[in-house]
């Protein structure tokens, strides 16, 4: 069974930026989201992976799930020219009016200097 939602606010949800680059253009940004909800892999864990698919500017996304785990961890990489890491939220916790919260999300800018240091 399940609650409405309606009139519940979302969790706030604690981002953490890091920046593994000091200069020059950023090669990719990964956003690591904590969603709380995800109860299967066939159903929830397919439609949160889709529809961060379907944002525009997103390159990738998997899920790191494990049944019975209060908080699975979407890992998305995208172009951050393209999409705000908060519509990444808003994405998720659109889906189901609120099925998905995401509690926690930590977004890393790697760029060229990062990786030939």
């Amino acid at each position: 069974m399940l609650a409405s939602c309606e009139g519940s606010q979302p969790p706030a949800v604690h981002t953490v930026y890091e920046q593994y680059h000091v200069e020059g253009t950023v090669d990719k940004t990964v956003a690591e989201m904590s969603v709380e909800g995800m109860m299967c892999e066939i159903g929830c864990v397919a439609k949160v992976r889709k529809e961060l698919l379907e944002v525009p500017g997103v390159a990738s996304a998997t899920i790191e799930f494990e049944k019975d785990r209060q908080l699975n961890v979407a890992i998305v990489e995208y172009d951050a020219e393209v999409v705000e890491a908060e519509a990444l939220v808003a994405k998720v916790t659109a889906i189901g009016d609120g099925m998905y919260p995401v509690h926690r999300m930590a977004v890393t800018h790697h760029g060229e200097a990062a990786m030939n240091p």
